[in-house]
């Protein structure tokens, strides 16, 4: 008999559920669901569901998610803290996730049957889907963090503009348009010839781009001649 949760709730597997796009969006399938799904086969990911459930344990144990268990006749909702919930065999395993296992010589079986009589075996574990969702938020927020900290530390002007530019200087100089005895106005020139640009590139871009490009390769056909000022002579 399928329990009817009160609005709010969700079970575990719901919430799993709920979980997976915050964990795994913009991640590949692994090789085994994307075979499945190339066959039109409508499949879960096991191993993804597997985490969505872990991470929801890992939120009770911080307390900033509550389980409850829910059931019996007249319906019953019982809070279960994290400390309890440990002490269920099975309860917080993927492949069991309920409370088939209590036996009596557990102290937790006690407890539920007081809540629930007999039938506490077919209460169902519930979470508040609110709680969920903020849970979710937290981890999307932890993975853009992370995404941030892996990366390189953003240099001046935009990133994207910067690598095109870069790409077409070097365009430039395989064409032979532009050498380093040349001026940085002959190459700002050029490239801006060369690209389609929604603004003219500014001559101090191209010097960064080409800076840039000899930081990384050191190849001497990317190495500008830089001018050196002459120091004033002082008047006697």
């Amino acid at each position: 008999m399928t329990t009817v949760l009160p609005i709010g709730y969700v079970t575990l597997l719901e919430a799993a559920e709920m979980l997976q796009p915050a964990m795994h969006a913009g991640l590949p399938d692994s090789s085994r669901v994307a075979e499945f799904r190339q066959k039109g086969l409508a499949v879960s990911d096991g191993p993804a569901r597997d985490r969505a459930i872990a991470e929801l344990w890992k939120a009770v144990d911080k307390d900033s998610l509550r389980s409850w268990a829910i059931g019996g006749s007249p319906r019953r909702i019982v809070r279960l803290d994290a400390h309890f919930t440990k002490s269920v065999p099975l309860l917080r395993s993927p492949r069991g996730r309920g409370l088939a296992f209590l036996r009596p010589s557990n102290p937790a079986f006690h407890k539920l049957s007081e809540a629930f009589g007999g039938s506490f075996h077919s209460a169902t574990l519930i979470f508040r889907a609110s709680e969920v969702e903020k849970l979710g938020r937290r981890l999307m927020r932890a993975r853009r963090t992370a995404r941030k900290a892996d990366g390189h530390k953003k240099g001046r002007g935009r990133p994207s503009l910067m690598a095109t530019v870069q790409t077409v200087i070097r365009d430039v100089i395989n064409r032979r348009k532009w050498d380093a005895t040349m001026s940085m106005k002959a190459l700002t020139k050029e490239v801006n010839r060369a690209g389609k640009w929604p603004k003219p590139i500014s001559p101090d871009t191209v010097r960064r781009a080409i800076d840039g490009l000899f930081e990384e390769s050191g190849e001497r056909q990317l190495q500008r001649v830089r001018k050196s000022r002459r120091p004033r002579s002082s008047v006697r």
